[in-house]
């Protein structure tokens, strides 16, 4: 396979260029997405230890759906917790009613229809922690 020249591709990108110019100019636009917002992703970590509970805050910027995700749970990476999304109420986490669950594992998603505003995660003991456990929990939402 033969490689173009430099000179035709700086040409091809010189006439995008002009061409991209010439419309603004007459007051052309160029496309724009006007489709979902973009999701965002944060990665959580923390250490859940018996009896305890761990809570991370985090924003939505619009309407949409939000998921999230026990990702690791080590040692103890086939018990059970209670995880869940919710909204904050000062030191609480107020979990959505179809937003969480009592029997979590390690690498199931739950998901929910949020608003634009704040939320949480929380992961939390419900008798099966019998040592500190490192975890890692994603949450995607708008």
């Amino acid at each position: 396979m033969m490689k173009q020249p430099m000179i035709g591709a700086l040409s091809r990108g010189l006439t995008a260029l002009a061409l991209a110019a010439a419309l603004t100019a007459c007051g052309g636009s160029t496309p724009t997405s006007t489709g979902a917002a973009a999701l965002q992703t944060e990665t959580f970590n923390g250490t859940l230890v018996p009896g305890g509970s761990v809570i991370f805050p985090f924003n939505a910027t619009a309407t949409g759906a939000v998921a999230a995700t026990l990702t690791t749970l080590t040692p103890q990476s086939t018990i059970t917790v209670g995880f869940g999304i919710g909204q904050p109420s000062g030191t609480a986490c107020l979990l959505l009613t179809g937003g969480y669950s009592e029997t979590e594992k390690v690498g199931v998603s739950l998901t929910d229809t949020i608003a634009n505003g704040s939320y949480c995660v929380e992961v939390y003991d419900i008798g099966n922690v019998s040592t500190s456990n490192a975890f890692t929990i994603t949450v995607t939402h708008p």
